[in-house]
């Protein structure tokens, strides 16, 4: 069973927008390691780690994209989709994390042993470009087609990154002020941020990695799409799993009346099949039965 027309504009148009996200990424962490070198302020460091962890990710997107695009062959029969979710676990386990800890230990270092701060004028005008900056990819995000769900990744990884900048902001302000802790108290914050961002990946990766079924309200759409094709009477024993983003795999029996000829059983598989597309259900095991039964019960 092929995948929609519409998954590949959608994927086509993500990505795209990924590699202008990507472009702004590389762009702001080179103007932010210069501010951190100018002026000492930790917060920058923070802000050029949290866009490198971002740029690691955003082409792990578009790679997974690529590679999720690969056709099946006898060693994947359902396709190479599920590899954007190895490379997000990696990325989130190896590299997220560490560089989380890595700005915590530098801010509790800082709040031992404060350092002088130079220039927080120039800090502040590298975070209100960078808050504007942040508003290009964010704004192509929030338009069109929104389906894809490496797009969705990217836009909630910008909204957490306007975020951090406020927060950033507040730091840089209280520290101009003279209260100089607020700077690696800042950096804290970026990089609990940083944390909650990886712990969510590695959470959802796992999950689908592990065989994710879809919610109870995704079989109750499969039973009313199926009861809604002409010579169906209902479905059951049905099980799904993800096997990649917005990509599903079906199992289910279909019921059909005992004097339904092969043909027509044929004819009526066709049509579930393609109407299952609407719910991103890419590949589709169906087998006609003349019998009702009930939901396949899978023990704890």
């Amino acid at each position: 069973m092929t995948e929609p027309t519409t998954r590949t504009r959608a994927s086509s148009d993500g990505a795209w927008k990924l590699r202008v996200n990507l472009f702004t990424r590389v762009l702001l962490l080179a103007v932010k390691l210069g501010a951190f070198a100018y002026t000492g302020f930790l917060i920058m460091l923070s802000e050029a780690l949290n866009n490198l962890v971002d740029i690691v990710v955003t082409s792990s997107l578009l790679l997974s994209q690529r590679m999720g695009r690969r056709a099946a062959d006898r060693e994947h029969p359902f396709g190479h989709m599920r590899f954007r979710y190895v490379v997000s676990l990696i990325v989130s386990v190896a590299f997220i994390t560490v560089t989380g800890l890595q700005i915590l230990r530098e801010a509790i270092a800082r709040l031992i042993s404060p350092v002088p701060l130079e220039h927080p004028e120039i800090a502040l005008y590298v975070l209100a470009f960078s808050f504007v900056v942040n508003l290009i990819p964010l704004g192509l995000m929030l338009i069109g087609q929104r389906r894809d769900i490496t797009v969705k990744t990217a836009l909630y990884d910008n909204i957490n990154d306007e975020i951090t900048i406020l927060a950033s902001v507040i730091g840089v302000l209280a520290a101009q002020r003279g209260f100089p802790l607020a700077d690696p108290i800042a950096a804290m914050f970026v990089a609990g941020l940083i944390g909650v961002m990886a712990g969510k990946l590695i959470r959802e990766n796992t999950y689908v990695l592990l065989g994710l079924s879809p919610s109870a309200k995704f079989y109750e759409r499969v039973k009313s799409v199926a009861q809604s094709v002409a010579g169906v009477a209902g479905v059951h024993d049905m099980i799904a799993e993800f096997i990649g983003p917005d990509a599903i795999h079906l199992d289910l029996d279909l019921e059909l009346a005992p004097n339904t000829t092969v043909q027509e059983a044929d004819r009526l598989v066709a049509e579930l099949e393609e109407k299952l597309r609407e719910l991103n259900v890419v590949h589709c095991t169906i087998r006609p039965c003349a019998h009702t039964g009930h939901e396949r019960h899978i023990s704890d």
